[in-house]
Formats: C-alpha cells, structure tokens, sequence
C-alpha cells in the first residue's frame, strides 16, 4: 500500500531529492542541485511510501503569486510508475493547493507529458520554453473554482 505524507527528517529529505535527480536529471546529465530551486523552504513537500517506507514518488507545491499554487518535480520512481502514484501525489497536491485558497494551480511539464496532466483538467497556457538548455517545458494551468 502506498501512502503519501510529507518528510520530516533530514534522511527522508535526503531520498527525497535523491529521486528527483535520479529521474528527473541525471538522465540529462545535469549535475546534482538542478534538483532543488530556490522554492524548496517555502514548499509544502509531498512523498509517496511503500510498506517499507521507502519513498517512491516525490512532487512539492508553492505559492507562485497570490491565490495561485505552482506544483513541480513530481516524480515516480520508474519501478513504481503506471501504479496510479502519480496520480495520487497530483490529488494530494491539488487538495493542499484548495485547502489554501488557490484559484488556479499551475506546473511547468515537460512537452511529452502535457497530455498526462490534460487527463487530470490540467490545459496548456503559455508556449514551450526550454529549461537547463534542454528540456522543453510548456506552462499549464488547471481553474480550481470548478469542479
């Protein structure tokens, strides 16, 4: 049973950033820190667990301006992806953000998983930009006052 919950020791922050290098830019070949940016201590951190409280599945949700929540770096471990984990960690997300008065909820993906977040209400709404010189991102945006 996977659980989601948020790190609270300096070794679940420690595998906590691990995964989010080790798939989101290691394959890249980008060095370790592009992990974490200058949000990480005014973030709410979310971590999907296993039986064996090994984290599985990270993401984190900030407040980009007033009454918009910005969420990034949601990550499953590939071992664990196509579980439903991802699925789990954006609903705890998106409840976190209406739980703090967020109207819209934004996530900057990445150009071969918009259609992913679309399942979710999420739409594209701004151009592709390219992050770290490589990665093309595209802003979407999901209106949490419906539905």
């Amino acid at each position: 049973m996977i659980t989601i919950k948020a790190p609270t020791t300096k070794e679940q922050f420690k595998a906590y950033y691990a995964l989010r290098y080790k798939v989101l830019r290691e394959p890249g070949g980008h060095p370790k820190g592009t992990e974490k940016d200058d949000y990480e201590p005014i973030s709410d951190h979310f971590m999907a667990v296993n039986e064996q409280d090994e984290i599985v599945g990270v993401a984190k949700l900030h407040e980009k301006a007033p009454g918009i929540g910005h969420f990034s770096h949601l990550v499953v471990a590939p071992e664990y992806q196509h579980q439903g984990i991802g699925r789990m960690l954006l609903k705890s997300v998106e409840e976190r953000a209406r739980e703090k008065g967020y109207k819209t909820l934004g996530t900057m993906s990445r150009v071969t998983t918009t259609a992913y977040f679309e399942k979710f209400g999420f739409h594209i709404a701004a151009l592709p930009t390219i992050h770290l010189g490589t990665i093309h991102l595209v802003r979407m945006e999901k209106n949490l006052t419906t539905g």
